[in-house]
């Protein structure tokens, strides 16, 4: 689907990058493409039914290690209140609360985050989890610790 321009703002460049799980009630267990994309159209109409322009992530990452283009990185993401402005979204496919990233999704996160701090010059430390930002549970359990350890081991750069 198209995104409603009319919604949306210019991003106007990048200074954090933040991780979030989609958090559907029901784990994510497909790792097709067709299904994937069927996801994808469907998280894009719920955001625009709460007023988005397009789907509020630019990047999401699904079960096989696809990285799909959410929303434009041209225009300003809609993926943590009142923290959007220079913000990229990077949402990984699945509810992290009842299951563990898969290995493909692993590997991606950890090679496209640090990729992205070096193409937009963001410093590791502005490197967040949606709940870093906002009292929510996003980006699940599971994901939460694997990035606080990703920070530790210091892979991001």
């Amino acid at each position: 689907g198209e995104p409603v321009l009319r919604r949306l703002n210019p991003l106007g460049g990048v200074s954090r990058i933040t991780v979030h799980h989609e958090g559907h009630k029901n784990p994510v267990r497909f790792t097709d493409v067709r299904s994937s994309g069927e996801r994808m159209e469907l998280i894009r109409k719920w955001h625009l039914q709460r007023g988005f322009g397009d789907i509020g992530y630019h990047y999401v990452v699904d079960r096989a290690g696809r990285i799909w283009e959410g929303r434009s990185r041209r225009f300003q993401g809609a993926h943590v209140r009142k923290n959007n402005e220079r913000n990229l979204g990077v949402m990984v496919l699945g509810n992290f609360d009842k299951q563990q990233p898969s290995s493909a999704q692993i590997a991606v996160v950890n090679d496209l985050l640090p990729q992205l701090s070096r193409t937009y010059g963001v410093p590791t430390h502005r490197i967040y989890t949606h709940q870093e930002l906002m009292p929510t549970t996003c980006p699940g359990s599971t994901l939460q610790a694997h990035m606080v350890n990703l920070r530790r081991s210091r892979a991001l750069g």
